[in-house]
Parts: C-alpha cells; structure tokens; sequence
C-alpha cells in the first residue's frame, strides 16, 4: 500500500508484511512470515532499525497473552529507503569489475589445463570459487584447531573437540554468506561460454540432468520439512518449559549436522547415491579486456568478512566474566573476541596481513542478509545451549523461583508436583 509523506500509521506484524512489505528487506519479511508472523532471534531489532530509517518516530507495542502479539505506531513517513539491489544488465549494482577479471582468467586457465592434461575432468562452481579465496574446507579445519590448542579461551574449557567444531562452523558461516554472491558471479560468466555440464554422483557414475534436477529438489524439499519440524519442536519445548513442564521426555530439535545426515540417508535410500554435482568443461578460451588482480579479489573477500564479524559482535555486550559451560560462538561474543579471533582465522585462511587493508562498498541488503544468517545460525547455536541446560540432573529457573515466592502452591499442587518429581 502507498504512502504520503508525513503519513501516520498503525500496523500489526501481519499487516505490516502483506500491506507495507515495501518498507522492509525480502529477508526480514521471509523470516517474519516463516516463524508465523512472530519474531525470532534479532529479526525485531532488525525491522525496527529499518522502520525508524522511513519514519520520524516508531513505537513498538507488544502484548502477551494468546491473543497478544507486536504492532508499531509509525509517525511521519519520510520516504521509501530501497533496499533491494538495482539490477543492470543481470550484475549487482555494486562494482565486480575486478573479480569477473578474476573469473574469467580462471576460467581460461582451466581450459588451457583441458587441453594439456589428457585425464582432465572438468570443475566444479565451488573449485573455482576456491581458487579465488585461497582456501577450502580442509584449510578451514586445520586453522580452527590451530587456533583452539593455542588460545586461552578454549584450551581452559576442556572441550578441544567440541571447539574445534563449533569454531569450524562459526568461520563456515561467515564465509556461507559471502560465497553465495561469488558463486553466482561465476555460474553467470560460465553460462556465457561454450561449455559442457557432467552430472556425477558421488559414486563416480554419470546421471541425466532430470535425475539431477529432481535430487536437488528433493534435497531442497526434505531440508524445509524438517526445518519446519524443528521449529515446532523448539516451541513445544519452549512453551512446555515455561509453563513449569517437565521437558526432559519430549523430542530435541535436529542439529545442523543431524540435518544433513538425515538428508544424505535419504537421499541415497532413494536415488542410491549419497550427493551429486555438475563439473563443467569450457571448450573455447573467452576474451578478456584487461587483466585482474587476484590479491585484490581476497583483500575485498576479507574486508566484507570483517565487516559482518564487526556488526555481529556489536550485537553482544561483553561480559565481565567467561562462561566456559556456552558454547565457543557465545563465548567469544559474550568476551569481545570474536572480532580478533575471526580476524586471526582469516588473515591466515586467505594469506594476507592482520588489518583492515581497504574500505569496500557498503550494500545494504547484502550487509541484512548477513544480519539474518547470524541470526538463525545464533538461534541454532542457542538452542543446542539451551538443550544442554535443560537436561541437566539440576538446574534454576530463577524467573520460576521468585514467581512461586510470591504464589505459593497448594498441598495438592505440592504434593502432584513432589509426585512429579520422583516419577523419573
């Protein structure tokens, strides 16, 4: 719905996305409308942030109960802030002119290898994408446990294993993000060539571009099933927990890991394979007007990294002591050290000096979707703290205990909840 300038308005959340969705970020909106018009994690701070950027003045109003919810008063419409990118031609408003250089020269250089090595294969969009960083997985795996034997924060906590995985995941993040806007750069400049695609499964054998076509839809659609499951079960338990229930029998949402398990047993019970992939064969060497600089592709890769380490850590006030029970994501936030820390990874990671080596241009919507990855990788990571808290032999829910301070229980309540209490 329009607005005039200096219009006032009162919207509810669900009137807020189906009739002003223009005043948010497509990624806020899909988080709001995912969790059931409710907010999870900072997604709230997040629309507040852009509705105070159109209006003089906002107001949020939140009311409990069932038929509570979250309405804003918005006060004086200053006019439309565009978050959403301005497309030209099919590339980013932003200047790539550099790293598509980058691409091509790649991409020239894999052609040459296709005609000198006679067991060439082809290569995947991720290779390539590798080859412009500077590092893979394996690199990636080898610095966290590095930096886990060496550092105070971890070695302290006696969960070197743990760490190492949690620090592992927390860099993937990160570069998750980031990578998605150099892969599409590439699959663009690939599909200009004169190339040939090879479907493979991870068993080396040959498939047909439906039967890989299908498995990447049925990957795609087992993901957002139990996706959904998990939401579900995190606000049972949620809901249970604070009601005063006892949680320890009800279902423990997925991890990242059992989700991706799940998913590769599937997927091979169906298709009898655990993954495929593409490997792309560019038959003719494309034209290249000037020549790119590959040091400065990883200068920028490592700036914009550094960027949402930065808006990340701004998220947190530090704590004055360490908690070594969280997990090592909260630990470093929580502490002030995860801007150093990540620092300290990808200067190695990449292969450059320990400092911001130049400015690079702000993009709004890339710098939100960030913004919202962290906030469902936090999510994820406090739900496996919280998982771990709850199914201790003891805990306090302090919240619970001066609330029946001030309510006291009956005899017969007393003796249900003594009955409860003994029955496991």
């Amino acid at each position: 719905m329009k607005l005039e300038i200096s219009e006032s308005i009162e919207v509810d959340t669900k009137k807020l996305i189906e009739e002003y969705g223009q005043l948010l970020t497509e990624s806020s909106k899909q988080s709001i409308i995912k969790n059931n018009y409710k907010f999870k994690g900072d997604t709230k701070d997040s629309v507040i942030h852009q509705l105070q950027s159109q209006f003089s003045s906002v107001k949020v109003i939140s009311k409990k109960g069932r038929y509570g919810g979250t309405s804003f008063e918005l006060n004086g419409f200053l006019g439309l802030v565009k978050y959403e990118r301005e497309n030209k031609g099919g590339r980013p408003s932003l200047d790539w002119t550099n790293e598509l250089l980058v691409i091509r020269e790649l991409i020239n250089q894999e052609v040459a290898l296709g005609s000198s090595e006679k067991l060439y294969r082809g290569f995947t969009v991720n290779q390539l994408f590798e080859k412009m960083v500077g590092f893979n997985k394996y690199k990636i795996e080898a610095i966290a446990k590095e930096e886990v034997s060496i550092h105070r924060i971890f070695t302290i906590s006696g969960k070197q294993k743990e760490d190492e995985f949690c620090l592992r995941d927390t860099v993937n993040n990160l570069v998750r993000n980031q990578k998605k806007i150099y892969t599409s750069l590439i699959e663009k400049e690939l599909k200009k060539t004169n190339h040939k695609i090879d479907y493979l499964d991870s068993n080396g054998n040959k498939l047909d571009e439906e039967t890989y076509e299908e498995y990447e839809n049925f990957k795609a659609e087992l993901a957002s099933e139990i996706k959904a499951e998990n939401e579900k079960i995190r606000d049972k338990r949620s809901k249970a927990y604070r009601e005063g229930l006892n949680i320890k029998d009800l279902p423990k949402a997925k991890t990242v890991v059992e989700i991706n398990g799940e998913v590769s047993l599937l997927v091979e019970e169906k298709f009898g394979f655990e993954f495929a992939y593409r490997l792309f064969t560019v038959l003719d060497e494309i034209q290249i007007d000037g020549k790119g600089d590959i040091n400065k592709v990883r200068e920028n890769f490592y700036n914009r990294i550094m960027k949402n380490a930065n808006s990340s850590q701004s998220k947190h006030e530090k704590t004055q002591e360490i908690n070594y029970s969280e997990t090592a994501f909260y630990r470093l936030v929580h502490s002030g050290q995860y801007v150093s820390i990540m620092d300290t990874v990808f200067t190695k990671l990449i292969g450059i000096e320990t400092k911001l080596i130049d400015k690079v241009e702000e993009d709004s919507e890339e710098l939100q979707r960030h913004l919202d990855n962290v906030e469902e990788y936090m999510a994820e990571q406090q739900q496996e703290q919280e998982e771990e808290f709850y199914n201790q032999d003891i805990y306090f829910d302090v919240e619970r205990i001066l609330y029946e301070l001030e309510h006291p229980l009956s005899e017969e309540e007393c003796e249900e909840r003594y009955l409860e209490m003994f029955s496991y």
